[in-house]
């Protein structure tokens, strides 16, 4: 691929990640407009909704941020990788939590609480990573 600039490996899946999960985002959104039409709010799908289009200013905020910074090395992209692969469990969680009517993951322990939950042993060293060397570049 050609860039008019130079661009990143963890750029790269910051930017892949972010514009995909936007149009998750927006697709079900558009899912949840059309339920409301005719239905009582539902709360999972509006959760889902939410949680990727916050997912996706995040993870193109971090492609500029890394960029701004010049973090390009493997620990970049490590970093990228793990925190796109936690939130894509965490948006599979919350989206599985709606899928199934799941109306408090905490009580009823359901798939998507798994799933949210192993996530956070995915996203926190993929954090730590991407802080350390956004931040340490400052």
């Amino acid at each position: 691929m050609a860039y008019s600039i130079t661009v990143s490996t963890a750029q790269q899946i910051f930017v892949g990640y972010g514009t995909t999960i936007l149009a998750v985002g927006f697709l079900l959104g558009t899912v949840l407009g059309s339920l409301r039409m005719h239905a009582p709010p539902v709360r999972g799908l509006a959760t889902a909704h939410v949680e990727t289009l916050l997912q996706g200013a995040m993870h193109l905020g971090l492609a500029f941020a890394v960029g701004l910074v010049g973090f390009d090395s493997n620990a970049a992209t490590w970093g990228a990788a793990l925190l796109v692969a936690g939130s894509a469990m965490q948006a599979t969680g919350v989206t599985l939590n709606w899928l199934t009517g799941t109306r408090d993951q905490f009580a009823e322990r359901s798939a998507g609480f798994k799933i949210n939950s192993i996530s956070s042993f995915v996203i926190w060293p993929g954090l730590v990573l991407t802080v350390w060397g956004v931040l340490s570049r400052l």
